[in-house]
């Protein structure tokens, strides 16, 4: 099924286990060993490394290009789960762990009033929804024009805009697409990532895509993404490490991301704790290339 995932839905929602299929083959490989069968046992270990490859490939990769030789900076993307009412879990978590800009999905206007009040973030376009789909943005730093854009055509908001860091000029794009769990939305979410492909492909400068993108990096939708708009995914030469239902393994994906743009190279990613949220946040330390 997860090789067919070219064909779009369903067989895309099978293409994003690859961790867990791994990990069930392997312990299906030492059970069919110890009982007496090894033949068979060597398939399940041929899949369990078929599935970890991509796994083991990403490990390897390295999302740097250029000398990182200019100011550095930092970035979170956090799906906070609008229905999540202990918002003192995320705001003790930033504090502790601030970044230059922060991209908020799932913001409720009781999460917007309370990241409103942080002093630390006096740059903020924060666009609260009482569903799952309201996006904000606070920074440290001098905004540029922002304003909301309906990549998918459905009158759900995106962000884009940017940022002024230290002297550098930084376009971003804040996105939350739908979750894939039927064609209609399925579709919605590509068409999404394919127009936001191609603003920020049509661009110049150092640039950012922070957010719940809904799908991980296994997925053909994923590579399409970064081919057209010439990012690259800053978790990349990190151990896998997931953002979405991160304490149930048998569901436990990476699809919150931070991509970058070339002009930008990565100090190392960090996925957070729980806090009160279906997602973990995720960091990225940046810098730029000169």
């Amino acid at each position: 099924m997860a090789l067919a995932a070219r064909l779009g839905w369903p067989f895309e929602l099978f293409v994003h286990f690859r961790a867990q299929y791994a990990a069930a083959a392997l312990a299906l490989a030492l059970l069919l060993l110890a009982t007496g069968r090894p033949r068979i046992s060597l398939l399940a270990v041929a899949l369990a490394v078929f599935n970890a490859l991509p796994l083991m490939q990403r490990a390897q990769a390295g999302p740097s290009g250029g000398a990182c030789a200019g100011p550095r900076f930092s970035v979170v993307t956090a799906n906070v789960q609008y229905s999540n009412t202990d918002q003192r879990r995320f705001l003790e978590w930033l504090a502790s762990n601030p970044a230059d800009l922060v991209v908020v999905q799932e913001l409720s206007s009781a999460w917007a009033g309370d990241l409103a009040r942080l002093s630390a973030y006096p740059y903020r376009v924060l666009l609260p929804r009482e569903d799952a789909y309201g996006i904000g943005v606070l920074s440290r730093w001098p905004l540029g024009p922002v304003g909301p854009r309906d990549f998918a055509g459905d009158g759900l908001p995106s962000l884009a805009g940017s940022v002024q860091i230290a002297d550098r000029q930084v376009r971003f794009l804040a996105l939350h697409t739908r979750w894939p769990v039927t064609p209609g939305l399925a579709r919605a979410r590509d068409h999404s990532l394919v127009a936001a492909a191609e603003l920020l492909a049509a661009g110049e400068g150092p640039a950012l895509v922070l957010g719940d993108l809904n799908a991980t990096p296994f997925s053909p939708v994923y590579a399409d993404f970064l081919q057209a708009s010439g990012m690259r995914d800053a978790a990349n030469g990190s151990r896998w490490q997931p953002t979405w239902l991160a304490g149930f393994w048998p569901l436990a994906l990476r699809i919150d991301h931070v991509f970058i743009s070339p002009g930008l190279c990565v100090g190392g990613t960090d996925v957070g704790p729980a806090v009160g949220s279906d997602h973990r946040p995720l960091t990225a330390r940046l810098q730029f290339t000169g």
